[in-house]
């Protein structure tokens, strides 16, 4: 009765409208001190031991200044354009490319609302441009956005491994494939639905405007590798990850992006120099890239910083000789001919070589999925981008009728001038105006997210004080409860919940309630967080408070109930997916499983 007693005044107080958090730590003390034995004092030593033995939660703040900077500072245009670049050519193409435009950023913020903020305001207006309704265009980007907690790294996914004591490394993992199917099948939709309406599409822009826009996006993208690189290499920790994708983005987003910042307008080449410059400017700077990556290489594993330069030079000589064919073949028409041969040599050859390699060898087929997945990734990718990034530099250069010594010298100078600039602005760049704003706002972000869970955090400290969580688990297992019931419970309550509560909030308090149920049935911990994580992104598209659609009835300038209509039909794929997320375990558990082995539950 008591406990009946407490959730009424938390729904009673959302209902007249007090915030969250405080409608949380509000009837959790009042609950305390009128019908419980505790006393405030343990809440206190309760929250200052929850906050001191999840080090994990101190990854949130990095994550959302990272997601910060990444959205100020010009990556989701980049990106956006090298989505449209690869698949805006089809039947609904630009709504397509808003999806997975989504799918990337979310992959470096962590964030639904900021994918939301960051992708929407840019392809709704372009869509809309383009033919498609403001309606169709908002329900697209409202529902997209949502991957932005699925697809790793994800805040959610850190307070769910913070409440339950799960690994952050293996919760990321798992994301990984419901992201991409969930991705998939939201493009699924909008392809069928484009050639039912007749929807337009774009023109195909050929694979040098490919190629040059994953160049251009390839800094913000590179995030990526950094941060889950970085936690499977075994380099650092999550927190620690969270912490160097903050820096990295701040880097990026000032002084290689030049969008925000006292070097904002800067550009690397100035206009006049601009065609000239570019085929030098790439030959040096790519020169320059790979240094420095070696030289990383060199320090982490201990090997003599020599090789570095060695490398560096053999790179030079390379990118020299081929920089002066493609050159030369550019004006007589045979650019992509000399450019398709030598990504055969640097590319093809060795990635289908180490393809062999894998294929002949005694691994799992997981492990040969991966493997050859990253060997085009690593192997033909990028070299694939830097030829391709010369041959348009080479036809710059012959619209502005200059010769390649003269490109090299320019580039060269300008590549000199703009990192004397980075090193000249480093320290004016800290305390700029739009650094601290941006650190304004990630603060706030952050302050309200962590009162959140500080207050839910109360609220969990009174329900395990009055042994909750283990009345309810001996009663459903004394009803008999099975897994397929009891997740389909988990799911309504998650589902009505999230209609009211933050995502974050919600799961500090009821991830304790049922994670001991479902260890007691045999549930996976990772299949049960990502069940969570998928229950909350479709609460962050259902009124009364769902956050996406007050972030994208903002960005679209259009009435909320609008946007909740334009958003059902793709709700619905939601749904579909929670069903074949809940009851399809190995979606979630087969990564983790694989390359770090089963969850471990001590306690």
């Amino acid at each position: 009765m008591e406990v009946a007693i407490l959730f009424g005044m938390v729904i009673a107080l959302l209902a007249v409208g007090v915030p969250i958090a405080v409608a949380l730590g509000l009837s959790s003390t009042l609950f305390l001190l009128v019908l419980s034995d505790s006393s405030l004092a343990s809440v206190a030593q309760s929250l200052y031991q929850a906050m001191a033995g999840h080090y994990t939660l101190l990854a949130i703040p990095f994550f959302i200044l990272a997601s910060s900077f990444m959205s100020t500072g010009g990556v989701a245009r980049r990106i956006i354009d090298f989505a449209i670049a690869i698949i805006g050519h089809v039947r609904g193409g630009l709504a397509i490319a808003g999806v997975l435009a989504c799918m990337l950023f979310a992959a470096l913020s962590g964030s639904s609302p900021a994918t939301v903020v960051a992708v929407g305001s840019i392809v709704i207006a372009g869509m809309v441009k383009s033919g498609y309704t403001k309606d169709f265009a908002a329900g697209v980007i409202c529902n997209a956005g949502t991957l932005g907690i699925l697809i790793p790294p994800s805040i959610v996914m850190v307070v769910y491994a913070s409440a339950t004591d799960v690994s952050v490394g293996r919760m990321f993992l798992a994301g990984v494939i419901p992201g991409l199917l969930a991705g998939f099948m939201l493009m699924v939709t909008i392809y069928v639905i484009a050639r039912v309406k007749k929807l337009p599409k774009g023109e195909w822009q050929g694979f040098e405007q490919v190629f040059s826009t994953i160049l251009d996006a390839s800094w913000g993208l590179f995030l990526m590798v950094v941060i889950l690189g970085g936690i499977y290499g075994g380099v650092f920790t999550p927190t620690e990850a969270a912490a160097i994708a903050s820096v990295y983005a701040f880097i990026v987003s000032i002084f290689i992006y030049r969008d925000m910042g006292p070097l904002k307008g800067r550009s690397w080449l100035p206009e006049a120099e601009a065609d000239l410059g570019l085929l030098g400017l790439r030959v040096w700077g790519f020169t320059l890239v790979t240094f420095i990556l070696y030289a990383i290489g060199c320090f982490m594993m201990g090997t003599p910083m020599w090789f570095a330069f060695a490398a560096a030079g053999a790179f030079l000589l390379i990118a020299l000789v081929l920089a002066m064919l493609i050159a030369k073949a550019v004006p007589a028409g045979n650019g992509m001919q000399v450019a398709t041969g030598a990504v055969l040599i640097f590319g093809v050859l060795p990635m289908l070589y180490a393809v062999y390699s894998v294929l002949t060898s005694d691994v799992a087929i997981l492990f040969v999925i991966v493997q050859i997945i990253g060997a085009v990734f690593i192997l033909l990718l990028p070299p694939s981008v830097f030829v391709f990034s010369l041959v348009r530099g080479a036809q710059r250069l012959e619209v502005s009728g200059g010769g390649y010594a003269e490109s090299l010298m320019v580039g060269g100078k300008n590549l000199l001038r703009a990192n004397a600039e980075n090193v000249i602005f480093a320290i004016p760049a800290v305390f700029h105006r739009d650094t601290k704003h941006t650190l304004l706002e990630a603060g706030k972000l952050t302050i309200m997210l962590m009162f959140i869970i500080a207050n839910a955090l109360i609220l969990k400290h009174v329900l395990t004080d009055e042994q909750i969580p283990q009345h309810i688990t001996e009663v459903m297992l004394a009803a008999g409860l099975g897994p397929i019931t009891f997740l389909i419970i988990v799911n309504i309550i998650l589902l009505i919940g999230g209609q009211f509560m933050e995502p974050s909030g919600l799961i500090v308090i009821v991830a304790p309630l049922v994670f001991p149920i479902a260890i007691q049935l045999g549930i996976d911990p990772i299949h049960l967080g990502i069940i969570m994580v998928v229950n909350m992104e479709i609460g962050m598209i259902t009124p009364p408070v769902g956050l996406n659609l007050f972030v994208t009835s903002g960005v679209a300038n259009m009435p909320m109930m609008r946007v909740v209509r334009a958003a059902l039909p793709f709700l619905a794929v939601l749904f579909v997916f929670l069903i074949m997320v809940t009851y399809i375990p190995w979606l979630s558990t087969m990564l983790p499983t694989t390359f770090m082995g089963p969850e471990i539950i001590t306690n």
